[in-house]
């Protein structure tokens, strides 16, 4: 029998697997989604909780940008950087932070800084082209600037980078912290400092006019300027000469021809002269004898003419140190001359005059130097402090570093030892003396004494740490008799000045 063999074979489909290229990168690719962020401003919460920190920080930024200007030197012209800076684009900015915006302590004088008020006299003076002196000073300003801008955009850029930290806090604190560089800086720049030379006596030559100073001050109802009136008689001449009030060119003057030293009788030239300064301080319209910007530009007329009070005033509203400059300057222009008055004459004025009518009646919490850049107390944890307060006031008053650094129950021994020359320890106070508390931790300033009444400005009366803008609120003028200050603070020791 045949057997029949059938031999089974194996189909083999061999199937080929073709790399999927595309579906391998989907799957090991990670997929992203990018999310818009939308455009929301940053919170009020946010900004408060920094305000302080950033405050300082921009500040101190400013100031040592004023040390780094001495080695800059400008590179290229300046006028597109001019023309893209206008008053129009500060004007929008402004509009927008008053709709939606939260502002920075810095941002809430609404005036226009120094700065863009000359920039908006420039320009308004060259589009009306009209021949005039005002015309001539647009031609001189102009040039000014140029001279500064590129040193203020390369400052900004320098001190933007300082603060980088605070960029993811919103584009709106972005705006902020530019604008406030920006005036800072300018103010740097312009040398508008609020901070009072070192005080100076006035001479025995000064002095021996006072009962004469005295009475004319009394007729021409500024009895409280007595202090002022011998320190301009000190800047002017020194009490020396027949004219010691040098204001025989003034207005006033109605005996005498009006050319320098013409006055030969002393107490007519101090009767003009008060006569004069009388009028300033009403042309400034200063109603607190402490308002030391509006006696600097009193001052400063005084030295100028009132040309200048007017000028000032209408032009930028207050008085600066770039503006008297620039009104010098101007004057040398149109008269042809090498000099015109002294822009520095508020601080030769100043130096001579009391140490409280220097400091102000109240503390002026825009002297930057004094309460931000220089207090090395100005920072987080030690804003509103005694210390701060004490500080400050002292620097107001002196216009220098009394040397302490450390608790209130230390500072008159720091200062004794800083200034030995200047100060001497005392249990009985004088006058611009510092004071600190034997059994607490306090210090203060005494800015009166009558009899036994002793009249303190002292801060941190809520006892904690604030905000700036807390701080400047935290402080206290009282008057005690000498028993009850001693009772309250377990004894007081005095630092006197000399």
């Amino acid at each position: 029998m045949d057997k029949t063999r059938s031999i089974k074979t194996r189909d083999v489909v061999k199937i080929i697997k073709v790399k999927d290229h595309a579906k391998l990168h989907n799957h090991f690719i990670r997929q992203k989604r990018v999310h818009a962020k939308e455009d929301e401003s940053v919170s009020e919460e946010a900004i408060h909780n920094i305000q302080s920190s950033s405050m300082c920080v921009l500040e101190k930024s400013a100031f040592k940008a004023k040390k780094e200007i001495k080695i800059l030197k400008s590179k290229r012209s300046l006028n597109k950087a001019i023309e893209t800076h206008s008053v129009e684009n500060w004007k929008k900015e402004r509009h927008a932070e008053k709709i939606g915006e939260h502002r920075s302590p810095l941002q809430e004088n609404k005036k226009i800084p120094n700065f863009l008020q000359m920039k908006k006299y420039v320009i308004d003076k060259k589009k009306s082209n009209e021949k005039t002196e005002k015309f001539k000073f647009q031609s001189f300003y102009n040039t000014y600037k140029l001279k500064n801008t590129n040193r203020i955009v390369e400052i900004i850029k320098k001190s933007v980078l300082k603060v980088d930290h605070l960029l993811s806090l919103g584009g709106s604190l972005v705006l902020i912290i530019c604008m406030s560089l920006f005036i800072g800086c300018f103010s740097a720049l312009a040398n508008d400092s609020y901070s009072m030379p070192a005080y100076v006596n006035v001479s025995d030559e000064v002095l021996a006019y006072k009962d004469t100073i005295e009475k004319y001050c009394k007729q021409y109802e500024i009895a409280d300027y007595v202090s002022v009136v011998m320190a301009i008689m000190m800047q002017e001449s020194g009490g020396k000469g027949n004219d010691p009030m040098q204001c025989s060119e003034s207005g006033f003057n109605k005996k005498y021809a009006h050319s320098p030293n013409s006055i030969t009788d002393p107490d007519y030239s101090i009767e003009v002269g008060v006569q004069t300064f009388a009028d300033c301080i009403k042309q400034s319209k200063i109603k607190d004898p402490g308002d030391t910007n509006k006696l600097s530009l009193a001052l400063q007329g005084y030295n100028y003419g009132n040309g200048y009070i007017k000028w000032a005033l209408s032009n930028f509203g207050e008085y600066t140190k770039a503006n008297a400059k620039a009104f010098s300057d101007m004057m040398k222009s149109k008269l042809g001359t090498n000099g015109y008055g002294d822009p520095e004459y508020v601080d030769h004025v100043m130096r001579y005059v009391g140490i409280t009518f220097r400091g102000g009646t109240n503390p002026n919490f825009n002297n930057l130097e004094a309460w931000v850049t220089k207090n090395p107390y100005a920072q987080a944890g030690l804003y509103g402090q005694c210390t701060w307060f004490a500080w400050g006031r002292f620097y107001e008053i002196y216009g220098y570093s009394p040397g302490f650094t450390e608790d209130g129950k230390d500072c008159v021994k720091q200062l004794l030892k800083a200034h030995p020359d200047k100060f001497e320890k005392s249990s009985s106070p004088r006058v611009g003396a510092l004071f600190s508390a034997i059994g607490k931790n306090h210090v203060g300033i005494v800015v009166g004494v009558n009899g036994d009444a002793i009249t303190i400005q002292d801060g941190n009366y809520d006892g904690v740490t604030n905000t700036f803008e807390d701080a400047k609120k935290d402080w206290q003028t009282n008057t005690y008799t000498s028993e009850q200050l001693n009772n309250m603070y377990g004894g007081i020791i005095f630092a006197n000045p000399r």
